[in-house]
């Protein structure tokens, strides 16, 4: 009996001292740990002596980038320049509308057929005060009236005094004074990567502003090889519109004249660099042209697009393939030699032509002065062209 006693009394010992000894660090965690982690977290929360990791780039509203950009739109907007144009269109009303999403502008100028005027929209900058305008030869090509808006509301007819159709570059003059102009920049400068800003008239919407970095130099629309060219390549959004308007840096210098967009593509945009503008613009101011050097470029001279099986069915044509002959240029070879708008060549010595793509390349591996043999279909029947072969005139 006494023994279970003492085995109760030493059970009944253990459990005290487990429960002094949990009172005790529950005591001693409350009174020194507990405050320190409290402190700690109020501190990284609210604490002057919280550490915050910066952003790469801030942009509220005094950021230095931020007010760049709105800086610089201050500066060149004014001298922004909206261009309105209105040229004669002829059209040839042998053909339904659904086949003239096949040619390109200009194809059926030869045509005869009804008269329409066509508007036109585009952009450009000033760059003297004296009202001497840049924008793009292919925002006033053919045009019978130009009309340029300021900044403002006051519109003026403005002459062109300069163009260049190859470098697609042309100079307007406004009867005015005083006017807010901008400085041309050193292209040759550029790096990718550098942010510029593009403002133009992009579907009639005046002073549209846009934003993007150089996303690539030396490029080239034309060339089979796309970097072996002189253009500007931007993702600065620029659309139908802001054609001859100013690309510029950050300090609101001119490095590039909007030219031109991928029609299938988003944010690839192409500019003519300003050193091109700078070294031929007293040239088109005194003569109105550029003087390009002799090319060594075998020319024929026509507009042309290929045959496709709907074309051919449309006209009844024994053949599928061909290059239709949409105008022919003035004192060219091929006006020279006889042919005629709607001659379809379907040979070039002796050998078939499946396109106008074709056709060029086989005349550009020719020479100045080489005599070609065109087969052509005319009024039903086949004749034979004999075109000699001539260098390619500046702006053709």
């Amino acid at each position: 009996m006494r023994g279970h006693f003492l085995k109760v009394r030493n059970v009944f010992f253990l459990l005290f001292v487990v429960a002094v000894t949990s009172l005790i660090t529950s005591a001693v965690f409350y009174t020194f740990v507990l405050p320190r982690e409290v402190s700690a977290q109020n501190q990284v929360a609210t604490g002057p002596k919280a550490e915050v990791i910066p952003a790469a780039f801030s942009f509220g509203s005094d950021s230095s980038w931020e007010k760049a950009i709105i800086n610089v739109t201050k500066k060149v907007g004014p001298a922004v320049v909206y261009i309105d144009t209105v040229r004669t269109i002829k059209t040839n009303p042998m053909l339904p509308d659904i086949f003239r999403e096949f040619f390109g502008p200009g194809f059926f100028d030869d045509f005869s057929g009804r008269e329409y005027r066509q508007q036109g929209t585009g952009s450009g900058f000033i760059i003297r005060e004296d009202g001497y305008i840049v924008t793009n030869y292919h925002v006033i090509e053919n045009a019978d009236q130009v009309t340029v808006n300021l900044k403002g509301g006051k519109k003026y007819d403005a002459k062109v005094i300069g163009s260049d159709r190859k470098y697609d570059l042309a100079i307007l003059k406004i009867e005015a004074k005083g006017l807010p102009y901008l400085e041309l920049g050193d292209s040759d400068q550029l790096e990718i990567g550098q942010w510029v800003v593009a403002i133009g008239n992009p579907y009639g919407l005046h002073e549209t502003v846009t934003v993007g970095i150089i996303s690539a130099l030396n490029r080239s629309l034309s060339s089979r090889n796309a970097n072996d060219g002189y253009l500007i390549q931007t993702d600065a959004a620029i659309n139908p519109g802001n054609s001859g308007g100013p690309l510029v840096d950050l300090n609101g210098r001119v490095i590039g004249i909007n030219e031109a967009i991928l029609s299938n593509a988003q944010n690839i945009g192409f500019a003519i660099p300003s050193k091109l503008l700078k070294d031929n613009l007293e040239s088109l101011l005194t003569k109105g042209k550029i003087e390009h050097s002799t090319s060594k470029t075998p020319w024929l001279g026509i507009h042309m697009t290929d045959i496709t099986p709907e074309l051919a069915e449309y006209f009844q044509l024994p053949f599928q393939q061909g290059v239709l002959i949409g105008r022919v240029v003035k004192d060219s070879p091929a006006a020279k030699a006889g042919l005629q708008p709607q001659d379809i060549i379907t040979q070039i010595n002796r050998e078939p032509v499946k396109s106008g793509e074709e056709l060029a390349a086989r005349i550009q591996k020719m020479k100045i002065g080489d005599k070609v043999s065109l087969l052509v279909w005319r009024n039903q029947k086949y004749r034979v062209v004999e075109v000699v072969l001539a260098a390619r005139p500046d702006g053709q």
